[in-house]
């Protein structure tokens, strides 16, 4: 096979993916690599100080070794194997010296400060990207040499591959964990997870976990459940318990090299919030309103359980099963029951009428050979009013334990570039439902059809983007705490009362959901909403507190410092054996080191855009909808994302909308 005939150099919009093995991604990156290094090299030998010079031209010189490790990144995410990883572990440290070859040139930063100190020359939007490269190259290690140039790129070398090992063990221990479950130990669980004859070894997925934590009536069934599945990658090679002290000292490393004081003000530095004080004034409000919310939402769920039956004390592993039990009993109806009114079509059929509606775009479902990664994906054309072609999405719905990651995401396939070639952008959501059983239609759970109104608001940014430079449409160049706010956004329809019905066909009646039962999963939107908040808040601040410079400190490791907010945010302290920070991948084995905050920081955001829209008369919300598009969508990180914010408002966010909108105030 000729380098033009190996897959992964296909330009075609729509990529083979049916056609890609892990020795041709391993030929690619044998040929692409240098080819880079020397196609780099000649930029700066003949260096033009303009756009086009300096960021177009390092761009290009580099771009395909880069699309051919975010290929690879996809697919040990989706179709994981030992081939794969095989190929991801020979090839990272070459892929990160070349990115390190790229940030670090001081040819290319001078050339930027001159182009910046010119003052003229850029539109608005390149300057900022010319601005926000420049603070990345100081972030990457540009203004080093030496002996510490040579620790700190050890160090991101080193950090690159522990992440990784991060992730793989937490996949490989999801893997290789079940829980047998006995016939006469089976009561409450439900049916759909029970195929054939007792006993049952269950995995620990977690639509598997989460199903059997709220209906298991067996408290040993649960509490193996439990035990299971907060202590992840917590034994023998799969440890991570190690591995996260490993990182975290190098990420101090790398932090106090580049003259700051910790990971946490290195992290918030390039995004909205700007410091980590600037966080504490987010969430600390939070925590003095979230608190004794949950502590009298706990004391409640306490009582109920004991007029109930419940002797003792509720364990970590009853909370769920009795949440579930209080909730029925206060809104009457049972959340897996509800399956049966979310047939995953229908979903996707009254997703996509809102998105029409919405933002006047169309899914068009491909038919045919799509050459993806697995059988179970589909492919959807989006187009505009007039039928002309403006994206592609890619949908993955089904888990796929030990081979797919687990949770949900979205990930852009291809960019929207008509700067350097003609391509539009492509976008994949992947979740993690149940699949079809039989003859019987996949369902969701609400949970999931909220989940999957998440990704898509995600993926809406990455598609309906209108800027052509691949420096900054869709979510390229958007401030890390900014990304969430398109999605979060999306999230909130789910709880509107026609967006929900029109989201419903029952299985077996095709009727959609009753009036008073759509009002009460909307009224139970705020059912204990405390407890949600100060979870969050507990991740965010262990986040933080982890990648501040006074860690350890009095604490010997990270769990203790987890169990220290937990006595300070929570109602009870956490249970001595919750390790969850060991399969805690989002902080150290993807992008949200010190930033796991940016989910509130989005979502205060997010909130205030959803009670703008409300707050329009049903006739104009189409307006709203369609300057929303304009605005948050189209720009992407062409702009400053408050500048953007304030684009379609005409002013700053209010900081109370979140807790306005949960109940809490």
């Amino acid at each position: 096979m000729t380098a033009k005939q190996n897959p992964f150099f296909d330009e075609a919009w729509m990529p083979k993916y049916d056609a890609m093995t892990p020795e041709l991604c391993s030929a690619a990156l044998e040929e692409a690599l240098p080819r880079a290094e020397r196609a780099f090299r000649l930029v700066e030998k003949q260096l033009d100080i303009s756009w086009r010079g300096l960021v177009l031209a390092p761009m290009e010189a580099v771009r395909a070794p880069f699309e051919v490790w975010g290929t690879l990144s996809h697919l040990t995410s989706v179709v994981n194997s030992e081939a794969w990883r095989a190929v991801e572990e020979r090839w990272q440290p070459a892929i990160i010296a070349l990115s390190q070859k790229v940030s670090q040139s001081k040819a290319i930063y001078e050339g930027m400060l001159a182009l910046l100190a010119a003052g003229e020359g850029l539109e608005p939007w390149q300057r900022h990207v010319v601005e926000r490269s420049v603070q990345g190259m100081r972030h990457a290690g540009v203004g080093l040499t030496g002996a510490a140039k040579a620790r700190f790129n050890r160090a991101q070398t080193e950090l690159a591959r522990l992440s990784m090992r991060f992730s793989n063990n937490v996949l490989d221990a999801e893997k290789s964990t079940v829980v047998e479950v006995a016939p006469e130990a089976a009561a409450g669980i439900k049916p759909d997870l029970l195929q054939g004859k007792g006993p049952w070894k269950l995995g620990i997925d977690f639509a598997t976990y989460d199903s059997v934590m709220r209906y298991a009536e067996d408290a040993g069934v649960r509490e193996r459940f439990w035990r299971a599945r907060v202590t992840r990658a917590s034994a023998g090679k799969g440890n991570n318990a190690p591995l996260i002290e490993k990182i975290l000292r190098l990420r101090q490393q790398v932090a106090e090299l580049l003259g700051l004081p910790d990971y946490a003000h290195l992290s918030t530095g390039a995004k909205m919030a700007g410091t980590p004080e600037a966080v504490g004034a987010l969430l600390a409000p939070m925590a003095e309103v979230g608190r004794p919310a949950a502590k009298a939402e706990d004391a409640a769920l306490a009582k109920f359980a004991r007029a109930h039956g419940h002797k003792g004390k509720l364990q970590p592993w009853d909370k769920a099963f009795w949440v579930e039990r209080l909730s029925q009993e206060r809104f009457g109806f049972d959340e897996e029951a509800l399956r049966d009114y979310f047939p995953m079509e229908r979903v996707l059929e009254g997703l996509f009428a809102l998105v029409t509606k919405l933002f006047g775009v169309s899914f068009e479902r491909a038919k045919g050979a799509l050459h993806a990664w697995h059988k179970e994906v589909r492919f959807y054309r989006v187009v505009d009013a007039k039928g002309a072609l403006v994206a592609g999405f890619y949908f993955d719905p089904y888990a796929r334990p030990g081979t797919k990651n687990g949770g949900a995401w979205m990930n852009e396939l291809r960019t929207r570039d008509f700067e350097t070639r003609r391509q539009l952008p492509i976008a994949v959501v992947c979740c993690n439902q149940k699949p079809p059983r039989g003859k019987a239609p996949a369902t969701m759970s609400f949970y999931e059809v909220v989940t999957l109104f998440h990704e898509m608001g995600h993926a809406l940014q990455e598609m309906l983007t209108t800027v052509d430079s691949p420096t900054c449409s869709g979510i390229n160049n958007v401030e890390w705490d900014a990304v969430e706010i398109a999605s979060q956004f999306l999230e909130q329809f789910p709880y509107d009362l026609t967006v929900l019905r029109s989201l419903s066909a029952h299985v077996g009646t095709g009727a959609a959901l009753p009036k008073a039962l759509a009002e009460q999963i909307v009224a139970k939107r705020t059912f204990r909403a405390g407890s949600a908040l100060v979870r969050q808040l507990l991740f965010a601040q262990t986040d933080l507190a982890l990648h501040a410079k006074t860690y350890p400190g009095r604490h010997k490791n990270a769990n203790a410092v987890k169990e220290a907010f937990a006595k300070r945010l929570l109602p009870a302290p956490m249970h001595a054996d919750d390790r969850f920070l060991n399969a805690f991948t989002h902080i150290f084995a993807g992008g949200y080191a010190a930033g796991y905050y940016s989910y509130k920081w989005s979502e205060t955001l997010s909130a205030d855009l959803y009670g703008a829209y409300l707050a329009q008369p049903p006739a104009r919300r189409k307006a709203f909808g369609r300057r929303y598009r304009d605005t948050i969508l189209a720009l992407g990180g062409s702009a400053p994302a408050a500048d953007i914010f304030r684009a379609l408002m005409g002013r700053d966010p209010d900081p109370t909308a979140i807790l306005k909108q949960e109940g809490l105030l």
